[in-house]
């Protein structure tokens, strides 16, 4: 017989049901301006990938007559509105969240200590791992996926023989390394998907202060770009490509104000992790330093979303601890 849920495993079962009732209105939308047969059928699958998710995750909680979250609804999305993004930009959309399902559903596997939840996750993980794959396979085929960069082939190996191989502020700098590159350019992808969502919310929303948030992100995340693209620039590597132009001139929101914070808030999140990662194994002090500003720079921004969730009362709070000095 399973264990009762834990801590751990209600977390991780809360998180996945909140983004993917985010998932299920974004798809619907997307499926109502999606011309491109290909991509339309990538968007289907992810339909019912989102479906599948929120359904298994519900059973769980009903089982363990855990409150399910109300997470987002009709309500929250607008088929009718006209198309925001094109299909090319929506199919890179999707490709990038499934990077964000691989990335969350190997953790879930990881962190989970229920037989059922580990078993849930591994599922998941499968179907995400389908559908990068076909998303990636339709980046390439339609031409749309450019070349990672790429350097000489090292003819033998090689160890640092002076400090200045962690250098980076003054003075001569060494070449970028394979790893180095490999996290500017991943997180360059996740910064332009960032900007340009931002950029058809701020121009699509409702409430001023949500229009005034989204033109922060857009500007946050262009700064983050241009300091990211410099660098490797500076090493004569190529970077990645843009998609301002894949947002339209629309100003009629597809999705409710809470929707579309909350999408900016989970993308800002998972860029300070990633930013994380790549802090940890960047050895060019330049490179830390650049990393830790992004962080900083997106912390705030969580903050202020943060706040402007809970003044229009849309913040849904996860589950947590008794507060045992309040019994007190």
């Amino acid at each position: 017989m399973e264990k009762k849920i834990v801590a751990l495993d209600v977390s991780n079962l809360w998180t996945p049901y909140m983004n993917n009732t985010m998932a299920l209105c974004v798809n619907k939308y997307a499926l109502q301006t999606i011309q491109d047969p290909e991509i339309n059928a990538a968007f289907c699958n992810a339909l019912n990938i989102a479906e599948n998710i929120v359904q298994k995750i519900a059973a769980i909680f009903n089982q363990e007559h855990f409150p399910i979250p109300k997470g987002f609804t009709e309500e929250d999305v607008h088929l009718n509105a006209p198309r925001l993004f094109s299909d090319e930009l929506w199919l890179f959309y999707l490709h990038q969240m499934s990077i964000h399902g691989l990335t969350a559903y190997s953790l879930g596997i990881t962190a989970s200590r229920r037989r059922d939840v580990r078993q849930f996750y591994f599922e998941t993980y499968n179907e995400s791992y389908e559908l990068y794959e076909t998303t990636l396979g339709v980046l390439q085929s339609k031409g749309f996926m450019e070349r990672s960069p790429t350097i000489a082939l090292p003819e033998k190996i090689e160890f640092a023989e002076k400090q200045n191989f962690l250098a980076g502020w003054f003075g001569h700098q060494r070449p970028l390394n394979t790893i180095e590159i490999s996290s500017l350019y991943f997180n360059l992808q996740k910064t332009i998907l960032t900007k340009d969502l931002a950029l058809g919310f701020s121009q699509t929303a409702k409430l001023k202060e949500i229009r005034r948030f989204m033109e922060e992100v857009v500007q946050v995340a262009a700064e983050h770009i241009e300091i990211f693209t410099t660098i490797l620039h500076e090493d004569f590597i190529s970077s990645a490509i843009t998609w301002d132009t894949h947002v339209t001139d629309s100003q009629i929101a597809p999705f409710s104000d809470k929707l579309m914070m909350f999408h900016c808030a989970f993308l800002i999140q998972a860029a300070m992790a990633y930013y994380g990662t790549a802090l940890s194994g960047s050895m060019r002090r330049d490179l830390g330093l650049k990393y830790s500003s992004a962080i900083a720079r997106d912390v705030k921004l969580a903050e202020d979303y943060a706040n402007i969730l809970i003044a229009n009362g849309w913040f849904e709070e996860p589950p947590s601890s008794v507060d045992r000095r309040e019994l007190s």
